[in-house]
């Protein structure tokens, strides 16, 4: 029966008119909770508002350091499904690390990348690098915190399939070079183009029949296991620099005037400091000594000298 409808849609295919689309692919190292799926029309589309939405859903946690836009033009679902994973190693890679991962193979018109670009350095604070030429030296190596958008313009694909086969590896590698060379482990990561391209409807049957034909990488964004939103990189945390201990706090200037206080009835401290309280002592002795000689010699000096007896004054008295 399954086999019917299928023969039946393959055939139906051929009289509807077809559509333009672009791919798209979102991936965040961390996990980014709440995106949710988005709602999909009867050709199982997407609109690019609709997508734009939930990327800036995304962005606004700012979760990640690097924020990497790929423009490949002529970028089809056929290039990027599960059957094509050989040309795809690195990138694959990547996808597998990330906690995140959304992908829809027919979004109905390109995104507005530099609206996205400008929304990432506004929201993030952060700068962009531009790589046109395809070449990963176009990314200097750099050791700061500050966030950074990629934005990587790729080459159209070609129609031939070995050369198209061809670019797509060399593209992979590409994303491979400039991903290792970010200092930070923690990336989002949107591919896509901006070149639509012509597909015939799918019926929704054939779909849920052959999903590694027409999902984009089916077997990572349609994992099972990816239905319970779980943070897959918790080996990754910040340290905490070691602050050295308060050099001039309150309790530290009490604990060292304690310190500092000299007690008379300390027998340690009058034991530890002998020689100086004796040459103490003895100056007092000495200065006591000297200052009870003078006073003592001031009173003999008195006593020996005679008092001397003026003359007497007869007082009349008046009659």
């Amino acid at each position: 029966m399954v086999t019917f409808k299928v023969i039946l849609g393959l055939i139906c295919i051929g009289y509807v008119a077809a559509f333009s689309a672009v791919p798209i692919i979102v991936a965040s190292h961390k996990l980014v909770p709440g995106l949710g799926e988005i709602e999909k029309d009867d050709e199982d589309m997407i609109s690019s508002d609709s997508m734009t939405n939930m990327i800036k859903q995304l962005i606004t946690e700012c979760s990640s350091d690097v924020y990497v836009i790929v423009n490949s033009p002529g970028l089809r679902l056929e290039d990027i499904r599960e059957s094509e994973k050989e040309n795809w190693p690195h990138t694959r890679k990547y996808l597998h690390m990330a906690s995140t991962v959304k992908a829809y193979p027919w979004v109905d018109s390109p995104l507005d990348l530099q609206y996205l670009e400008k929304y990432i350095i506004k929201t993030c604070q952060a700068e962009t690098i531009n790589v046109l030429n395809q070449d990963d030296n176009e990314v200097n190596e750099y050791i700061d915190v500050r966030t950074r958008v990629i934005k990587v313009q790729l080459n159209e694909l070609s129609n031939d399939p070995n050369e198209r086969v061809h670019s797509v590896r060399g593209n992979d590698e590409l994303l491979r070079k400039i991903l290792r060379k970010l200092p930070s482990p923690h990336y989002t990561l949107i591919i896509t183009s901006d070149t639509p391209s012509e597909y015939h409807p799918i019926p929704n049957i054939i779909i849920q029949e052959n999903p590694k034909n027409f999902e984009i990488f089916n077997d990572i964004v349609n994992d099972p296991l990816r239905e319970i939103e779980v943070e897959r990189n918790n080996n990754f945390h910040k340290v905490e620099p070691i602050w050295s201990p308060p050099r001039h706090t309150n309790d530290r200037y009490l604990r060292n005037k304690k310190k500092d206080e000299i007690h008379v009835f300390d027998f340690e401290l009058w034991q530890k400091n002998e020689k100086l309280i004796m040459t103490i002592l003895m100056m007092i002795i000495g200065l006591i000594f000297i200052k009870f000689t003078s006073i003592v010699k001031f009173f003999v000096k008195r006593i020996k000298t005679p008092v001397r007896k003026g003359p007497l004054l007869e007082v009349r008295k008046d009659e």
